[in-house]
């Protein structure tokens, strides 16, 4: 018999959700507080779980981060009340959570989703590789690593050597563009470990004092500083026999760089307000957005730790450079956002393709997933096809293609080619040597130039560069 437990602070829902879940003859637990629920979930797996997004002392993400540490095979389904889509982006987009259902639910296909959930946990979702078969006319077979949807060579050959560098436990530094998801593969790298079974831990190192960051790395003792009104174990201790995760580590301040390299050197560390030191086995991970060597020649990090951090490294293109992903991507996410919505999926134009490959991707992945989110919660149950006037403006704007007439401004064609006029003199070979020099980069070429984005394309577009 299946095992389902189910975390929420409404009464009505929680007894709600058991009653309608029992007639599938499924032995269910569920808890009010999530902390509560939380404690039995160290100690027991639980093939599915269902948990609200809003509680009282946690929010659903939260607890499925933790739950994830525990059993990162158990199915995750997150209900909520309240269309924060933005809120579970981030859980969808490093697997946190696995299905998103939207109160007031409806019983038949919450009962169906449940059963396919539990039919996922018997057949080993999670194993290393998988298939996806998207819906619609775009089927195709897409190779998925933990989450991790690609066919760009230059993507699979990094996956490839994360799984080579999980086996063992040197030290892997994951660099790439903020967005690019660096903390996915960083759990890619603890589900293909032998450390599977324990503890993965992340710990963002930026905006962080450094007594704050001291005491969430090595912990510290009551009475140790102000405010620190009670013992508290840093993530060393809490990742023990697991994996450690920095994120951001180029963010730590140099002294604190320092006391990091000796406890990485001698594998022990010593709380604040503590004089016995702590011997510790962790398989240490970080990342950062900024290059290890290029923070050494900038003096923001010690080249002794880099070396200590570094044997390893993997680094992630960005999704600019991933041009077989783009429309991949896109049309994977699209259609989990539907689906997440209760809607059917639906035709997609041609101009809305070729919108996302000549947009530059600032925000890289986490951007595409937002951008489908917004599709998606926009789109209604009346929606035939995706067309332009359904991407955000930020899109629209930045392809020099007019906004939706809701939100157009009038704009005349005179005043555009005025504002070409008195940009700088481009021409092809000077635009052709920026675009290899900046390898593509809009934004950086712009800069270069001293012009817009909505200029730069223009002057591509007049040289077929674009």
């Amino acid at each position: 018999m299946h095992s389902v437990l189910i975390v929420d602070d409404d009464d009505f829902v929680l007894k709600s959700l058991a009653r309608l879940l029992r007639s599938q003859d499924l032995a269910i637990s569920y808890y009010h507080d999530p902390l509560e629920a939380l404690i039995q979930c160290t100690t027991r797996e639980f093939d599915l779980i269902i948990s609200d997004q809003r509680m009282p002392g946690m929010l659903g993400t939260e607890f499925f981060r933790q739950i994830e540490g525990y059993f990162p095979q158990t199915r995750r389904i997150l209900i909520s009340g309240y269309s924060d889509f933005n809120d579970v982006v981030g859980a969808f987009n490093d697997d946190t959570i696995h299905k998103f259902v939207l109160k007031p639910w409806n019983n038949v296909q919450l009962k169906t989703l449940v059963a396919e959930e539990l039919q996922l946990k018997d057949e080993g979702a999670a194993s290393a590789s998988q298939l996806i078969d998207m819906p619609g006319e775009r089927q195709a077979a897409v190779d998925s690593f933990h989450g991790i949807v690609t066919q760009d060579p230059v993507m699979l050959d990094q996956l490839s050597l994360v799984s080579k560098a999980a086996k063992t436990d040197a030290p892997i530094f994951i660099s790439g563009e903020t967005g690019t998801g660096k903390e996915m593969v960083a759990r890619a790298v603890h589900l293909e470990s032998k450390r599977r079974d324990k503890q993965f831990v992340a710990l963002n190192c930026a905006n962080l004092t450094e007594t704050l960051l001291e005491s969430q790395l090595f912990g510290h003792k009551k009475g140790a500083f102000t405010g620190a009104d009670q013992d508290q174990g840093g993530v060393i201790m809490e990742a023990e026999g697991g994996t450690l995760f920095l994120d951001e580590v180029v963010e730590i301040p140099m002294s604190l760089q320092a006391k990091l390299l000796r406890v990485l050197q001698e594998r022990e560390y010593t709380p604040i307000g503590e004089t016995k030191a702590r011997k510790f086995d962790v398989k240490v991970l970080s990342a950062a957005a900024l290059n290890l060597e290029t923070a050494v020649l900038e003096g923001k990090f010690r080249e002794d730790l880099r070396f200590r951090l570094e044997v390893i490294p993997i680094s992630l293109p960005s999704l600019r450079d991933r041009g077989v992903d783009i429309r991949l991507l896109f049309d994977y996410c699209l259609a989990g956002q539907f689906e997440r919505h209760g809607l059917r999926m639906v035709p997609i134009e041609d101009a809305v393709y070729e919108k996302i490959q000549t947009y530059s991707w600032p925000g890289n992945v986490r951007e595409l997933v937002n951008v489908c989110t917004y599709i998606a919660a926009l789109a209604g149950a009346d929606c035939e096809e995706i067309t332009l006037t359904d991407l955000p403006v930020a899109l629209n704007t930045y392809a020099g293609i007019p906004e939706p007439a809701a939100q157009r401004v009038n704009v005349s064609a005179s005043s555009a080619a005025a504002a070409d006029d008195e940009a700088p003199q481009i021409n092809r070979a000077g635009l052709e040597e920026a675009i290899e020099a900046f390898d593509g980069h809009r934004e950086k070429i712009a800069a270069h130039f001293g012009i817009s984005r909505m200029t730069l394309w223009r002057k591509m577009k007049k040289y077929g560069l674009a």
